[in-house]
This record gives structure tokens, sequence and C-alpha cells, in this order.
């Protein structure tokens, strides 16, 4: 039985269950956020794996376990629906933080969460606390109501999100048929300042290198400029010969890969708003390279990036010295999109540096995949559809301009992939006096719901 725009009836029972629950559920945040568990130091991680396990257990899954790798645990929990053929939902969500500091300068502590102004303050409140528990109590909506969930529930919550997540891609390679699901779905960062999310259905992957040239055994006197090699005018001169003015990179074959945008992903952009003298202001600069709406979004979600994160060389202290470097180190990173792979792209980036100076030595740092679900998928559109019942405005993008280790999902396990963000715009994590505003995190429940209602549906 259905009511009308294809909601379950059940819903309506869950939604009021929900609004009856506001003060419980938010007591059980703060008991969350109260448990310290940042992974950088193992601050309480132990204990906060623990809290978990008690919580899905609690919650009524049928299988719950701590699960060790190489670093901070993961936690793994699954509730199967008694209804036949029914689909999978897998919840990912991180527990660890990031360290607190500067401790000083949190109005309150920032594991006594505190409620001031509609918001919840403390640290985890909003990434991704907050977050990953409006998915749990979603499910306990449902069973509370309905004594069932339509759809087979599984939580996978990272201990080591805030560090790049170092061992999820292994994990996942030997954990498969426990992972397996038919989409995945994960609440994380914060909205749109318009106060409603951007569906994102993918990110960029990320390449990061180093560029060091040594051309002498010690800093010579400047009087020898012309006469001895300079390391820096050497790299800048690299980097002239792999991008242009315009922007575009030159290294030969680095957009064999790239995919353009489709019909659909472009009809989508249309729907953006654009206004580049905001942006501008925002980043801080004077005036955006890309002002056309097209050209900015096609840059963001669909092109590549090739950047100079840093340089250094020789003497850059007070005052001045007349020197030639003896070396000159430059970072960078460049940001993939769908279809390209950091390995390959990587190889390209050697093979250019060699042939302009086979002494200047390329450092590969961390390496991320990047990532893409196909907007028109069903589930992804259903997913789609339950966030635009709590948030009509909410809007889609492709992909993000950011990274993040979804490629284990799209890419490893072949599993479409949906993240909607939860929190406010100013949650300020990564930062003191981090927050989620009490709407979010109720209407975040509200959409977590409506994700299960709709898959149920399919």
């Amino acid at each position: 039985m259905s009511e009308k725009g294809g909601i379950s009836m059940s819903l309506v029972d869950v939604r009021r269950h929900i609004e009856a629950h506001r003060d419980d559920d938010l007591e059980l945040l703060k008991k969350l956020v109260a448990q310290p568990s940042v992974s950088a130091c193992n601050m309480g991680v132990r204990e906060c794996t623990e809290m978990l396990r008690s919580l899905l257990t609690e919650l009524g899954c049928n299988t719950v376990a701590i699960c060790p790798t190489d670093g901070q645990p993961l936690v793994f929990a699954e509730l199967k629906s008694k209804k036949a053929g029914a689909k999978t939902i897998l919840f990912y969500g991180h527990y660890d933080t990031q360290p607190p500091d500067p401790v000083e300068e949190w109005i309150t502590p920032p594991f006594e969460p505190t409620v001031r102004d509609g918001r919840l303050y403390g640290l985890g409140t909003a990434d991704n606390k907050g977050q990953f528990l409006a998915h749990l109590l979603a499910v306990r909506s449902w069973l509370a109501t309905e004594g069932d969930v339509p759809v087979n529930v599984k939580f996978i919550l990272d201990g080591e999100e805030e560090s790049g997540s170092p061992n999820m891609r292994a994990f996942v390679e030997t954990h498969k048929d426990m992972l397996m699901a038919d989409l995945v779905y994960n609440s994380d960062g914060p909205m749109n300042a318009g106060d409603f999310p951007e569906i994102k259905l993918g990110f960029r992957g990320d390449l990061s290198m180093e560029f060091e040239l040594t051309t002498a055994t010690h800093q010579n006197h400047s009087k020898t400029g012309q006469l001895i090699p300079n390391p820096a005018i050497e790299l800048c001169q690299l980097i002239a010969s792999m991008i242009d003015r315009d922007g575009r990179v030159l290294i030969d074959g680095f957009y064999d890969d790239v995919l353009p945008p489709t019909a659909y992903e472009r009809e989508l952009m249309d729907r953006y708003a654009f206004e580049p003298e905001t942006l501008a202001r925002v980043y801080g600069v004077k005036k955006l390279l890309k002002t056309a709406k097209e050209a900015y979004y096609t840059q963001l979600m669909f092109r590549p990036t090739f950047t100079i994160n840093g340089m250094s060389s020789g003497y850059c202290g007070p005052g001045h010295k007349t020197c030639v470097p003896r070396s000159a180190l430059m970072k960078l990173d460049v940001r993939l999109v769908r279809n390209m792979d950091p390995d390959k792209v990587l190889e390209k980036i050697r093979r250019h540096a060699a042939a302009f100076d086979p002494e200047i030595v390329v450092r590969a740092g961390k390496a991320m995949y990047p990532s893409k679900s196909d907007a028109e998928q069903p589930l992804c559109q259903a997913a789609i559809a339950a966030a635009r019942s709590v948030y009509p405005n909410a809007v889609v993008h492709p992909s993000s301009g950011g990274s993040n280790p979804d490629y284990v999902w799209t890419g490893i396990m072949k599993m479409p992939s949906v993240t909607v963000p939860y929190g406010n715009a100013d949650q300020t994590n990564h930062s003191p006096n981090e927050n989620l505003r009490l709407d979010c995190f109720h209407k975040g429940i509200h959409v977590s719901a409506a994700v299960i209602g709709r898959i149920g549906e399919i």
C-alpha cells in the first residue's frame, strides 16, 4: 500500500517515530561524542569500538564484529530483512575523529557535548558520528514501527578515515562477500550554505608526488649564475613544459583516458547555480580562471588537475642571500577523474621528466583512484528521490572535486555509491568548536529512513 508520491504508508509511521524520539536520539549522540576516538594517537579507539558493538547488538543486528586491520579496526554489522528478495544497503561511515587541538580554542571541552543555540558542540558531532548515527537511528525507527526493515542492512564503520583510510582497500579486497550490497550509502561532510545537500555520485582520485633535482654538493655564490646549473630554474622550466598558461597539461597522453560528461550529466550541470564573483570571494582571488558555468563545472568534476603544492630551494629567510641553490624540491598533486589510472598517469609524468632532464627524481606519494556511479542507475535515483523528499532543493553532483576512498566500492566491488551530506555548512569540522545543528541531525535520520523505504520498494 502506498501513499501519494510512492512512499509506503509504513514510512509515515516511521517518520512519526523519529519525531517522537528526538530527545532520545540526541542523548545517544551525546554519549557517542563523549567517547573519544582519535585515530592518530589511538585515544579511546578500543572503547569506542566496544560502544559501537553494544549499540549495534542492541539494534538487533544478526552479525556484529570488530575487524582488525594493520591500523585501527573497522566495525561491521549486518541486519537481515524478513522480506524475500530484499535489496541490500551498505551504510559506510567513520567513527574516528581528528585530534582536538588546539584544545584551548574550544568554548566547551571537545568531549563534553553541549547544546547551545540549536547546535550540539563536540568533537565528532558532524564528522562523522552524528551523520552515521542517523542511519542507525533510521533503522531503529523502522524496527520499532514495522518490526522489520524492507532491505537488508550492513554497516561498515571506518577507524582511519581521517588518515586517508590506508587499510580499507586491503580489507575490502579480502572481505568481498561480507561487504557485498546493491548500494553503498554514505553521509559525510557539510551541506551547501543554502541548507541543502549536494548529492555526490563520485569523487576525483588523487596522485601526490615530489620532483627533486640536486646539481651541486653545496650552495654557490650567485656570481656563478649561468655558469653552473640552477636546480630551481630547471624545475620551473620543467613545469613550464608540462602545463601552459591556460592550464592545459602538455604531458604526452595525459588526457587520453578522460571521458566527457554524458548528456544527462550536462543536464545536471545546467541546473546548478553559478555566481563567479561570489566564488572568487570565497576562494580569496580576484577572478576565477573559468568564468562560464559549463566550463567551471566541467573542470571541477570531469577534468583532471595538475597543481604545484609548494616549492623549496636556496634561501627564503629574512633579508637576502646571493646564492645558487644546490638543490630544489617541488611537491605536486594531480586530481584524477573517472577512467584515469594513477599508475599510468605517473608513468607518463616520469617519462616527461626523464626526457627533460634524467637527473630529476620523481617520487610518488599516496595514490587514490577516482570513483564514479551512474546518475541514472535506479538505486541511485531512489536514493536521490529519498533525499529530495526531505530536502526538495538537493542537487546532484556526478562527481566531487575532492577525493575520497569511495573507489573501493565502485572500483573494487563494482557497486553504485551515493554520498548525501547531512552536516550544516558551518560545522567547522577539523577545527575547534565542531558542531552539528540539531535540525540537520534529525532531518538526516528522516533522509536515511526514506532511503531505506525507497530502496525497499524496488
